[in-house]
């Protein structure tokens, strides 16, 4: 055996040529994670667990916190910011909803990520049918990715037609064919597989989609509704069951379940089944006015109150912070990618307590 003479100048010089070459690679790797503290270089999600703010410019009324408020208040809990921006028309064009660029550079100040929403204009298919509108609508996604700076967009897509299905899937792989490249994130929000008719959720291919995106969101929500008679938001066993259903088509790390911080307040009498949309805030300070304490279902973790107002019997079903502590412990046992939170602002005063404390 051959022994090494390490006073030879040629190896010195290629043990230190090896040694530069790691230390650059490390090097670049730090950078990349301080500017992009959740992607992967090719545009891949960090193995964290992601906590996902949906977000809008101005309350939707007058109660609670902005969304704004509240990201100020908790951004250091929260690795993507999701504001409701973008949406696209049935011919392929990309309309601004109130894009913010005071808010992608607090984002990016503090090194968080901006994925907003990117909505079908009327909730239409149309856009999807031909292959020049979609690949219309892709250019226009990527071009406005560009140039407001975004972090990549996250496709929802809802009341599609079932029949749309393949184009979806099209569009989808369309998208992350012009997002990878730029190293950007393409989520994709997707109605639950379980206890909805398939005229809702019938568009939705997970496997194809998850095989496109870096992730889908799953919008475990609305299982009770206006319109719906008086129940839960969204029961935990009814959660649970679709978190199941996904796992058994996409792996864990590719999916996200949302979490609502709202319920409904619905008018208890037969003839109607009317319900007016509150936010957890809200709800809690509507019981208080009324002199009532909401009751926490553990079985199912919601919450629930009736009162009287005007002779009128009221019902109201809402999550709260312990629904949503039960749902990150449930993405969490089943190592999901994290959890999306709809939306900033709408949550109580302790819901922060029970979301994780991450750097």
């Amino acid at each position: 055996m051959q022994r090494v003479n390490w006073r030879d100048p040629r190896l010195r010089y290629i043990i230190a040529a090896v040694l530069a070459s790691v230390l650059l690679a490390g090097l670049w790797l730090a950078v990349d994670r301080i500017n992009h503290p959740n992607l992967m270089p090719g545009g891949a999600p960090w193995r964290r667990f992601q906590v996902i703010g949906f977000y809008q410019n101005a309350p939707a009324s007058g109660y609670g916190q902005t969304s704004l408020a509240s990201y100020r208040a908790h951004w250091r809990q929260i690795t993507t910011v999701s504001p409701l921006w973008l949406s696209i028309a049935a011919n392929g064009s990309l309309s601004n909803n109130g894009y913010d660029a005071s808010l992608v550079d607090l984002a990016h100040r503090r090194h968080r990520l901006v994925v907003p929403l990117v909505t079908n204009a009327g909730g239409a298919s149309t856009v999807l049918l031909q292959s020049s509108t979609r690949r219309l609508a892709a250019q226009n996604v990527a071009a406005a990715v560009k140039q407001y700076h975004l972090d990549g967009i996250n496709l929802d897509f809802e009341l599609l037609k079932p029949s749309s299905r393949m184009d979806l899937n099209r569009f989808v792989a369309d998208l992350a064919a012009r997002l990878k490249p730029l190293h950007k994130v393409l989520a994709v929000s997707v109605f639950p597989l379980a206890g909805l008719s398939t005229s809702v959720n019938g568009a939705y291919d997970y496997a194809a989609l998850a095989a496109s995106a870096n992730y889908l969101v799953i919008m475990a929500y609305d299982h009770h509704y206006n319109g719906s008679p008086p129940g839960p938001v969204a029961p935990y066993g009814w959660v649970q069951t679709n978190v199941d259903q996904a796992l058994k088509v996409v792996p864990s790390r590719k999916l996200v379940l949302a979490i609502g911080m709202y319920g409904y307040d619905w008018i208890a009498t037969h003839t109607t089944m009317s319900a007016a949309t509150v936010s957890d805030a809200a709800a809690e300070i509507l019981a208080k006015a009324h002199g009532v304490k909401p009751r926490y279902v553990a079985d199912i973790s919601q919450n629930t109150f009736k009162y009287t107002a005007n002779g009128v019997p009221h019902v109201v079903w809402y999550m709260g912070d312990r629904s949503a502590k039960a749902r990150v412990a449930l993405a969490e046992s089943g190592h999901l990618a994290g959890v999306a939170l709809w939306q900033l602002g709408d949550e109580n005063a302790r819901f922060w307590s029970v979301m994780p404390r991450r750097p």
